[in-house]
């Protein structure tokens, strides 16, 4: 599977290297490709993204009303979600879409010479110069980072700072995304040291293009009349329901309550008048 995904990028490259002999170029180029291609659900997660921003004010109550019971907070936000049409995995699927290509693309170029003729490609970023070779790991090391600081390290520290701005831009503000918003960025930098360079030109362009179509998609979606969602409020649960009946039935038994005691003062306000008249007669006869 993944030598096939590496194969078809290595054809993608070729071509490309063969109208522009410059593997760099040749990788952001694919980069290109690729975001065209994934961009119909790059947008999904982009929206989806900002409708679930527009929705956690609402999700934090639920979650408040329903903190001594996970189970039923879980059922609640569900319900919740699905009375917004709204989906979780939905801007899970672009990363899902694009892990298996960023694999491939790491296989192709890691091992250049089992899937590219490197009899014909020159693997230098300025091929003239042979200036920062792209099929070079930077191999970080505690004793190396001391005695030698390579040019090769600051790809890795450019995909953490661009990972870290579209995350900053796609992410909510709760405490969860808090914590993945410097995890992630973290994450890739130290990963990225153990890449071949090509892969981290590959990633950080990714990044940069992503943050366009973020911003793109964001001011369409702005410029369009009424195209702010409206937020479906949580359904009430049964319990609310029955303590709304409850109420309504100690409602009406007070007011049959009152009612018999109205009646009953007034039958004995009759009974003190008539035994008042029945002594100003006997009064009179006397």
């Amino acid at each position: 599977m993944l030598d096939a995904i590496a194969q078809f990028f290595s054809v993608v490259i070729s071509f490309i290297y063969n109208i522009v002999p410059n593997l760099g170029v040749a990788i952001i180029i694919m980069t290109i490709l690729v975001k065209l291609v994934t961009f119909p659900l790059n947008n999904k997660q982009i929206q989806s993204a900002k409708n679930m921003q527009k929705l956690q004010p609402e999700m934090k109550k639920l979650q408040e009303k329903y903190k001594n019971d996970k189970e039923k907070q879980n059922q609640a936000v569900s319900e919740f979600m699905k009375e917004n049409n709204m989906n979780p995995l939905a801007g899970c699927l672009p990363l899902l879409v694009q892990f298996p290509i960023l694999i491939g693309i790491f296989r192709l170029l890691r091992e250049a010479d089992q899937f590219l003729d490197m009899s014909v490609i020159n693997p230098y970023l300025f091929p003239s110069a042979q200036f920062i070779d792209l099929l070079a790991v930077p191999n970080i090391g505690f004793h190396n980072f001391l005695s030698e600081i390579s040019i090769l390290y600051i790809f890795p520290l450019i995909a953490g700072a661009t990972t870290y701005l579209y995350s900053k831009m796609s992410m909510s503000a709760d405490s969860t995304q808090k914590m993945m918003l410097y995890m992630m960025p973290i994450m890739i930098t130290v990963f990225s040291f153990s890449f071949p360079v090509g892969l981290v030109i590959y990633w950080i362009m990714n990044n940069v293009f992503s943050i366009g179509q973020h911003k793109l998609v964001l001011q369409l979606e702005k410029d369009k009349e009424g195209s702010e969602i409206v937020v479906k409020p949580a359904k009430k649960d049964k319990e609310d329901k029955e303590d709304k009946e409850d109420n309504k039935k100690d409602k009406k038994l007070s007011s049959i309550f009152d009612e018999i005691e109205g009646k009953k003062s007034q039958g004995e306000d009759n009974g003190s008048k008539s035994n008042k008249n029945k002594a100003k007669k006997g009064k009179g006869k006397k």
